[in-house]
Order: C-alpha cells, then sequence, then structure tokens
C-alpha cells in the first residue's frame, strides 16, 4: 500500500536458512534485531536497491524488493492474503517437519533404550533380561515343535581370587576374553548371555527329538567348553587359567508339570551347584533328588543364620597325645544343635557357610568361644602339666581379612591369653591363591610368636609345591590316609611314609590325625611323629569333660 503503484518481487526464506546473495547481511541483522517481530515491516536499502522485510513470528521472513516497473492496483490488494496463506503453508511444513524428525529421534532412542535393556555393557553379550524372553520363547517352540531344548548355567571357579588379588579392572577384562571363548563354542543358532558377575548361560536350541538324543547334545557342547576352558587366557601382561562348573538341564522335563523358564534356569542352578561340589571344572546333570538336596541347603543356610544369636553353636575338644599317649593338647570342633533339625553334622553346615558370607561370622564365633574356654582351662590347671595349648581352626574367608593378625592379638590380649595358649590351624585352600601375601601373614604370625599347622596335609594340590617356601613348622596328615590304614593299599602307606621322612627330613613336626584302631596307633608310634589324634584315644569332649579329664591325669 504504501508503495502503490510499483512493482515489489516476492521472496521468502525461513530462520534456519541464509537468503542468497547479498541480502544475507540484511536478513540475519533483522534477525538478531527484531527476533521476536510479528507482522512488522522495516525497509533497508542495499547498494542502491531497496527491501522491504516482513517477518512472521516463528516461521521465517518476508522479503520484497523494490522495483520500478507498475505494479497493477488488484495485485497490491491479493498480496496481504497471498502473504498470510504463504505464512500459514510454511507453519505447516515446518511443524510437520519438527513433528518427523522428534519421530525419528525417539525410534532411535527407543531402539538404544531396547538394546541398553537387553544387552551387558562389558561383554555386550545379551543379559538375563533377554535370556528369560528368549528362553520362554524357545521352551513354547520345544511343545509346538516337539523337540528339545538345553539350558547350561556355568559359574567360572575361584573367579572373586582373581578380583581380590589383581584387581577388578583385571577381573572385568577376563569376563571379556571368557565371553569370546563362550561365543566361539556356541553352535549356530544358539545363544550365550551374561546373567551377571562370573555366571553364563547358553540356551541349546533344537538339541534332539529324543530324550537320549538331547542329553548327548548338551554333553558335547559341555565338554567343549571345559576344553575351551582348559586353554590359559592372556589378559593384559597375566596369563590367567581359570575353570568353569557347568550345570546342565533339559527340557522339556516329561516328569513335571514346572517347565516354566523360572524352573528350567533353578534346575541348571542346581545342577552347577552338583558340578561344584563334584571337585569343579566339570559338568552335572540335573535330576530331580538334585532339587531335594538343594532345598534341604536353603533351608540350612536359613537356621545357621540364626544360629548363633540363639546360642545354637558350641564347641567341643579332641584330645592330641603325643607317642606315649599322653595328653599334649586338643582341637576345637564346632557343632551345631538345632531345635528343630537336631544335630547337624559339621560336613553339611561348614560348607554352606563357607559357600555364604556366614563363614567369617562362624570362625569369629569359633575364635572367642575357643579363647574364652582357653582362659578357663588354664585357670584350672596346675602349672606344672603336658597339656600345653588348645587348637583353633581357622577359616581361608577369616585368615585372608587384611586385619586377622592385629584382630587375632586383640583376642588374646581381651582373654590374657599368651601366644603359647594356643595354635591355629590352616587348611591348603589358604594356598589356592596370592601365595606371597600368605607367606606374609605367617611371617606376621610367627613374629608375634603365634604357632600354627598346616592341617589335612595331603589332600589339596597345592601344599608340596609351596611347603619349601612355608615358614610351617608342624603339618597335620589328613585322616583320609590314616584310618583303617592296616588294609590300606601299599601305594597309600607309601605315600604316608614317604611325607612322614620329608618332615623329618625338612625338620617338621608331623601330627598324625584319625588313628581309629591299635593297629593303626602302633604303626605310628614307631614313627618319628611329634602326637596322634583319633578315636582310639579319645573322642571330642565337652569343654568340661576336657577338664576333668585334665584334672584326672593329673
Amino acid at each position: 500500500q504504501e508503495a502503490s503503484g510499483f512493482h515489489y518481487f516476492l521472496s521468502y526464506t525461513d530462520r534456519q536458512t541464509p537468503p542468497p546473495h547479498q541480502c544475507a547481511e540484511v536478513i540475519w541483522s533483522f534477525n538478531e534485531l527484531y527476533p521476536c517481530a510479528e507482522e512488522t515491516v522495516t525497509t533497508v536499502d542495499v547498494e542502491s536497491r531497496r527491501f522491504f522485510i516482513y517477518s512472521l513470528k516463528d516461521v521465517g521472513i518476508i522479503l520484497l524488493e523494490f522495483g520500478h516497473l507498475k505494479l497493477p492496483a488488484e495485485m497490491a490488494n491479493v498480496l496481504s492474503p497471498v502473504i498470510h496463506q504463504l505464512s500459514l503453508a510454511s507453519s505447516a511444513c515446518l511443524t510437520i517437519y519438527t513433528l518427523k524428525n522428534q519421530i525419528n529421534s525417539n525410534k532411535s532412542l527407543e531402539k538404544s533404550y531396547e538394546e541398553q535393556a537387553n544387552r551387558d555393557p562389558l561383554t555386550k553379550l545379551p543379559n538375563r533380561r533377554a535370556f528369560r524372553y528368549n528362553l520362554y520363547q524357545e521352551i513354547a517352540n520345544t511343545r509346538r515343535y516337539d523337540h528339545f531344548g538345553a539350558v547350561l548355567y556355568i559359574d567360572l571357579d575361584h573367579f572373586k581370587n582373581i578380583n581380590d588379588s589383581l584387581g577388578h579392572s583385571v577381573g572385568d577384562m577376563l569376563l571379556t576374553k571368557v565371553a569370546d571363548r563362550f561365543i566361539d563354542e556356541a553352535r549356530v543358532g544358539d545363544d550365550v548371555y551374561r546373567l551377571g558377575g562370573d555366571e553364563f548361560v547358553y540356551i541349546l536350541r533344537n538339541v534332539g527329538s529324543s530324550e537320549s538324543l538331547a542329553i548327548n547334545t548338551a554333553q558335547a557342547v559341555a565338554r567343549r567348553i571345559l576344553d575351551a576352558m582348559a586353554e590359559p587366557l592372556q589378559v593384559g601382561q597375566y596369563s590367567l587359567h581359570i575353570t568353569p562348573s557347568v550345570g546342565v538341564t533339559i527340557f522339556p522335563d516329561k516328569s513335571t508339570e514346572d517347565n516354566d523358564s523360572e524352573n528350567v534356569l533353578k534346575h541348571a542352578d542346581t545342577a552347577m551347584y552338583k558340578a561344584k561340589s563334584d571337585g569343579r571344572n566339570t559338568y552335572a546333570f540335573y535330576d530331580p533328588e538334585m532339587q531335594v538336596s538343594a532345598s534341604k541347603r536353603l533351608i540350612l543356610e536359613d537356621y545357621l543364620r540364626k544360629a548363633i544369636n540363639n546360642n545354637e553353636l558350641y564347641l567341643q575338644y579332641q584330645p592330641i597325645v603325643d607317642a606315649s599317649g599322653v595328653i599334649i593338647a586338643s582341637e576345637s570342633l564346632v557343632r551345631w544343635n538345632n531345635s528343630a533339625l537336631g544335630s547337624v553334622s559339621p560336613d553339611d553346615f561348614i560348607s554352606i557357610a563357607e559357600e555364604t558370607n556366614l563363614m567369617l561370622d562362624v570362625s569369629n564365633w569359633v575364635l572367642n568361644t575357643a579363647c574364652a574356654y582357653t582362659r578357663q582351662l588354664k585357670s584350672k590347671l596346675p602349672k606344672k602339666t603336658t597339656f600345653k595349648y588348645v587348637s583353633i581352626n581357622i577359616s581361608p574367608k577369616q585368615f585372608k581379612q587384611q586385619n586377622f593378625v592385629p584382630k587375632l592379638c586383640e583376642v588374646l590380649q581381651r582373654y590374657d591369653l599368651s601366644p603359647a595358649d594356643i595354635q591355629l590351624e590352616f587348611t591348603e585352600n589358604i594356598l589356592i591363591d596370592n601365595i606371597d601375601d600368605t607367606i606374609a601373614k605367617m611371617e606376621e604370625l610367627l613374629s608375634s610368636n603365634i604357632k600354627f599347622v598346616l592341617d589335612d596335609f595331603g589332600t589339596g594340590y597345592s601344599s608340596l609345591s609351596y611347603l619349601h617356601k612355608l615358614p610351617i613348622r608342624t603339618i597335620k596328615i589328613d585322616k583320609s590316609f590314616v584310618t583303617g590304614f592296616k588294609y590300606k593299599s601299599y601305594a597309600n602307606k607309601a605315600i604316608v611314609d614317604g611325607i612322614i621322612a620329608m618332615a623329618d627330613r625338612m625338620d617338621l613336626r608331623c601330627v598324625i590325625e584319625g588313628v581309629e584302631t591299635k593297629d593303626d596307633a602302633d604303626y605310628f608310634i614307631n614313627k618319628n611323629i611329634y602326637a596322634m589324634q583319633g578315636y582310639y584315644y579319645y573322642r571330642p569332649l565337652s569343654g568340661d569333660g576336657l577338664i576333668e579329664l585334665l584334672m584326672h591325669n593329673n
């Protein structure tokens, strides 16, 4: 209207796209000066050219260039509604474009979140969530197509020792190497999952149309996994050897209706623990009897958690005698009596305590209770007595505590005991990892005048390898070599005689446990041994019973 009778060239640009030619500077300057302008007209002269700028809020800019041609009046009247329609169309286009980008972005994020939710971030394997979904699908497939599937539950043996000794970063790198090796051993169509920690699972699809064929196929895969893990894994500067325990279950199980994914996983887990109890680095197939044992185990664990607070644990003391039969010491042995379960065998509850976080509580209770009793025993015995010390079993978890020696010294001080009043017993399990730390702690004990003995000697794999390095002064030959010695094989007798001779050459004291018959005792009396222990001499006694026996003997 202001420029009636003249011709204007119409141009449009949105706020995101610079206009062409020399108008760019003008337009962008306008955007900065009037970012929120709404239907505002501005006149700008650039190099003898005149521009009228019409801004539309949140849409863009209309650029009108002044010309010298006549503009029909009706064109001028039409110009305003055309610009208005143009702005509406542009706004709609921008809205559609923005929505489309947002939808694509949301789909990309959704895919990324879904991937993260189903993928283990460390090994990049599918995780527990993906496993449950896929197992559910595969169980349905076995019913639909009348074939069998299998689940292999894998736990790495003593993986925690690597984390504790070499650090979690090395442990994480080892897990990625293990995952790669497991993937290499998977059949085409099978999947490997990481459930968490050092636990992995295979889903074996369509392992056969008969149960026997399914068992053979799953067994072949389990053996292949064991063979693959027999080779060491190179992790940085370390060449690490780690073994798997593999639990195998076949589904569907025709003998039960419990073929849902939860029960299939539970069966494989139960079989894996059977493999561990069989010595590790092996595989075991699930059978219903295992579930009975597993249920019993859970019940025992639940009761054991309450046993200390309920005063259900107690100690018995088995005398240790010299070659002439004189009592020189006693070993403290933990026992458990529960009102509902009755007397529970140490073989049952000690293994449960060791595999849970209960062992440390039990061990600390044993240490304090044995020391309190030793103080009581000392006060009852005459000064001149043949009795020298009470032997206390120390668990590997207890020994590996960083402050083990200082805490032990505190306990001795609390009960006013001298180091000579007790002797510690370690099993060969303390030698499994970090031998340097083990030696350092033993040296620390010796510097505090605390004596110790290596118990169950001959049953482990590492004692002979490290015996010359350890500051050990006494070994205890395991009863499995001794009990019924008269009827043992020639090879067994040769081993025992060899251990006794070796101990003599190394100036080690040798204690024989498991002496249960006169024949056993007669054989070892004539050997160069320090002491003997077993039912032939004395069964474990109560604390009062030991005091009464010692008072009578004295």
